[in-house]
């Protein structure tokens, strides 16, 4: 069976009622999810391009869903190890019922952990598909959000967000006549003005973060600048220049950038299901390379992207690229991840690497551990690369239903440059991803993580509460390194706690600098401090303390999120801890 859905026009038909229509649409896409996992997409034909609609508004704004006086708060979604945030909520901290929010991309400061942004396509209700770029900007690692809306009434979409080697966020935005534009913001909350950026549907941003250069490619579809898709900003995204040429029009891919400042870029090329591309410039950081000039290399992941399935006119995920900057023996490799359609499945995350610059490519590893030929959808594939080289990935995942439609997060690193990875761990619970569509039958296009030495951060999209909302998800990691790979020692870091969520206590590890006065305080969600676990000196890398519970009077802490800041000098770090009954 085909998963080619095309959408259907605006115009109801006589007699038919907005409601009816969307039961209607609601019933044929479920019909053709139910029957998804009997059969794979077929291989593509003709331009791949018309399975999407081009994000153009098709709708007038709707009146905005309200969160009632009684309003669950945020959720907190606890799985094992994990705990899912809500983004998208109300200044109080309240979910809003009959809105959506989908396609979050994250931005965590390099200088600061706790400092990070989220962009997300909001609608500020699901009878009509009018979206606006939502953000979220937390500066305690996650744990609460203060969010708004980029220019609040102005049709956006495919929201992007990066930062910077000083921690100025960038959020690139593609407005209704399908050009980009980006806005910058030194504390996440307050935004400049638009600079115009060019770009074009399906948009994505990189940026190197040593020169403070910004990098973006586009689509082909709908392009104003045909055939050019690719531009770049060499003053801290001030200006852009004039769009440039990248041979094969790579799309629906990603860009990274190198520790020797190579760009790289990975696509499918050509937009009618021909061979995937990765792109490399050795000039894009060079303010006289206009235009900047690319070389392509096709490259085989065992399969191709699709769309439909658990998403049905939206795609099952987008290529990644990302480079190996550690200061291992690994610095320089180029790794891509995505979910793409096999012989065997209607989706497998596959992995590639090359240990040459792009030139040369590995043959294709599954990452996914569930037998071949279940027929599970692993779709919205995401991939980041920590500092010390590990590499973390995490996708949607239907393996523990014969129903395509209900997934969970899932989660697998690797520690050897992705010749081996880990046995997949189940991040949340299942969720239907067939609820709370904003009269637009998907969640989006994309996931995003980043990655550090402890750790990965996620920004994803789910419907726990029967509606669309944006999630924030840290997933710690204590991986061993490898040789040459070790973090700087003499440096204040919080690392994580275990067990986290806990019931009696948890062990929370921290560095320490030489000869250094450490100060380790809990504090509850009023920022009222709790606790005081530590407040003397210690020295070196590998130091831990314990949490029982206990508030400064003695009495049993009541279950809650609760958190524990590290200070030491003029460092500051804080971590979530949760405790539950």
């Amino acid at each position: 069976m085909s998963f080619q859905t095309r959408r259907p026009g605006r115009t109801h038909g006589a007699g038919r009622s907005p409601g009816l229509w969307l039961l209607t649409l609601g019933v044929i896409s479920l019909c053709v999810i139910a029957s998804a996992r009997a059969e794979a997409p077929p291989a593509p034909a003709g331009r791949i391009l018309d399975r999407l609609p081009v994000e153009r508004p098709d709708d007038p704004p709707g009146v905005p869903a309200k969160a009632a006086p009684t309003a669950r708060i945020a959720s907190t979604i606890p799985f094992g190890r994990f705990t899912s945030i809500q983004v998208n909520v109300t200044a109080t901290g309240a979910d809003i019922v009959g809105d959506a929010a989908n396609e979050p991309s994250l931005a965590v400061d390099p200088t600061q952990h706790d400092r990070m942004v989220i962009g997300w396509r909001q609608f500020d209700t699901i009878a009509s598909n009018f979206r606006q770029a939502g953000f979220g900007y937390s500066s305690n690692g996650g744990l609460t959000w203060t969010t708004g809306k980029i220019e609040p009434g102005v049709f956006r979409s495919d929201p992007v967000v990066d930062v910077d080697g000083s921690g100025r966020f960038f959020y690139n935005s593609l407005r209704g006549d399908l050009l980009t534009f980006v806005y910058r913001s030194l504390n996440g909350t307050t935004w400049g003005p638009s600079v115009p950026a060019s770009g074009g549907d399906k948009q994505w941003m990189a940026v190197d973060r040593e020169l403070d250069n910004l990098y973006q490619a586009w689509s082909t579809a709908s392009n104003q600048f045909a055939p050019n898709t690719f531009n770049k900003s060499i003053n801290d995204g001030a200006s852009f220049a004039a769009p440039s040429f990248i041979p094969n029009s790579p799309l629906w891919g990603t860009l990274d950038v190198a520790s020797d400042h190579t760009l790289y870029l990975v696509g499918w090329g050509d937009d009618t299901g021909g061979p995937i591309y990765v792109s490399r410039s050795d000039d894009a950081q060079e303010q006289d390379a206009d235009p900047t000039t690319f070389t392509s290399v096709p490259v085989d992941l065992g399969g191709f992207l699709s769309t439909g399935g658990p998403n049905p006119v939206g795609l099952l995920g987008q290529l990644w690229i990302a480079v190996d900057r550690s200061n291992g023996p690994r610095n320089g490799w180029v790794y891509v991840l995505a979910s793409v359609v096999t012989d065997d499945d209607p989706l497998d995350v596959h992995f590639i690497r090359s240990t040459d610059g792009g030139q040369t490519w590995s043959a294709p590893v599954r990452v996914n551990d569930d037998p071949a030929a279940n027929r599970a959808f692993q779709w919205f594939a995401t991939m980041s690369v920590a500092p010390n080289g590990r590499i973390d990935a995490v996708w949607n995942d239907t393996r523990g239903s014969a129903d395509s439609t209900r997934s969970a997060l899932y989660y697998s690193y690797s520690a050897d440059g992705g010749a081996t990875w880990s046995a997949n761990e189940q991040a949340t619970p299942t969720w239907l991803s067939t609820v709370g569509w904003p009269n637009q039958a998907k969640i989006g296009d994309y996931y995003d993580m980043t990655s550090d030495d402890t750790g990965a951060d996620v920004a994803y999209a789910a419907t726990f509460n029967g509606g669309q909302d944006v999630y924030y998800l840290r997933i710690p990691n204590s991986a061993p390194l490898a040789v040459g790979d070790a973090p700087a020692t003499g440096v204040a870091r919080l690392l994580e706690s275990h067990p986290n969520p806990f019931a009696t206590s948890t062990t929370i590890r921290f560095d320490a600098p030489a000869g250094g006065r450490v100060r380790l305080d809990v504090f509850d969600v009023r920022g009222h401090r709790v606790a005081t676990l530590m407040d003397r000196f210690v020295s070196g890398p590998g130091q831990s303390v314990s949490w029982d519970g206990r508030l400064r009077g003695g009495s049993s802490a009541p279950p809650g999120v609760y958190f524990c800041r590290l200070e030491s000098g003029s460092r500051m770090e804080t971590r979530k801890l949760l405790r539950i009954r």
